[in-house]
């Protein structure tokens, strides 16, 4: 959805590459570089994950301008309550975003004919546009699988394979009927991009944007790429990490909400992100029972006793479990929760 010249930014709207560069004067900024073809190509065995560059911030703005174009340039998702004092005392939130479930707010400043590869994020966004023209290619979640995700634990499970500037047909098939839709957004212009819609994101002119992010309630959430997200590491290591990415307050708190979302993908189909859950639950549990805060699962699983039979069958269940894999123990999983109703502290 986009909502044309929404007149919501306030003095947002005044933030040009000149005024950027003007309150930055002082400070190093960080700056991302394409690739020769203009694409922020993310490499996943690379500490930052793209190739940065250190940038004088009184300089930005000619940088940005540069005739002719000879490299392309990126002011990545720069956060701007934590990272740009300079502007956060400017910043206003459109009335469309709840506030009180806000992430994130970031500032973006692009160079013309460069472009993001297609990914998807897990947070709902306001895209608010203030200079230049972008372009999107957008993908509803129910094509994940068409659109050839990275592998999990990876860092590049949320990229799509393909390169949607030379898309290989060959040897990306089912790219061929997906369907897609198109928007190009100009200054004014707000774009809301539900979690988990997957984009493509062009500069058509030096452009200048602001993006607000906040939390899904996790039963908007309970499509595909989700659903595939839950058999992530983290969950296992750190399932309260799913409380502070999700809004579970209309599943209850603590264990309860958790065994909800666990029903919720058995009845999906997928019972093992069902079990990875409730490996995750009993991994939260037994760190606060046996007082070892700091173990991770394997030193944890080697620390149980007999007495921890069930406990090291659900963990060993968890660990079983892959994406499409079946499963008969989730629903027993579950069930056995239920009855000991193990506490967590956060949630």
């Amino acid at each position: 959805m986009i909502i044309r010249g929404s007149g919501a930014l306030g003095r947002v709207a005044g933030w040009t590459p000149e005024y950027i560069s003007e309150r930055f004067a002082d400070r190093e900024v960080s700056i991302s570089v394409a690739d020769p073809d203009g694409t922020f190509r993310y490499d996943p065995d690379s500490e930052t994950g793209l190739r940065f560059e250190t940038m004088r911030g009184a300089t930005l703005a000619a940088e940005f301008r540069r005739v002719p174009v000879t490299r392309k340039l990126c002011l990545q998702q720069l956060p701007i309550d934590a990272r740009v004092p300079e502007l956060a005392g400017e910043m206003s939130v459109p009335p469309v975003v709840p506030a009180a479930e806000l992430n994130e707010i970031n500032l973006w400043m692009a160079s013309p004919d460069s472009r993001t590869p297609l990914h998807y994020d897990d947070m709902h966004n306001l895209f608010a546009q203030i200079e230049g023209r972008k372009r999107f290619v957008l993908f509803n979640p129910g094509q994940f699988e068409d659109l050839y995700p990275g592998p999990l634990n990876t860092r590049s499970e949320s990229f799509s394979r393909v390169d949607l500037k030379k898309p290989d047909f060959q040897r990306f098939p089912k790219l061929a009927d997906v369907e897609y839709w198109e928007a190009v957004v100009r200054p004014g212009d707000l774009l809301f991009m539900p979690a988990y819609w997957w984009h493509h994101v062009s500069s058509q002119d030096v452009s200048v944007s602001v993006n607000y992010w906040w939390r899904p309630d996790v039963r908007d959430a309970l499509c595909p790429a989700f659903l595939r997200q839950l058999y992530l590491n983290l969950n296992l290591e750190d399932v309260n990490a799913l409380f502070e990415a999700f809004d579970f307050s209309a599943l209850g708190t603590g264990s309860a909400a958790l065994l909800a979302l666990a029903e919720m993908a058995l009845a999906h189909g997928e019972p093992g992100a069902a079990a990875r859950i409730c490996g995750g639950i009993t991994v939260a549990s037994l760190r606060e029972g046996l007082g070892l805060p700091e173990a991770d699962v394997p030193s944890l699983v080697a620390a149980l006793g007999p007495e921890h039979d069930p406990a090291r069958r659900c963990i060993t269940a968890a660990l079983r479990a892959r994406p499409g894999r079946p499963s008969s123990e989730a629903a027993d999983l579950i069930a056995q929760l239920r009855v000991s109703n193990p506490t967590l502290t956060t949630g």
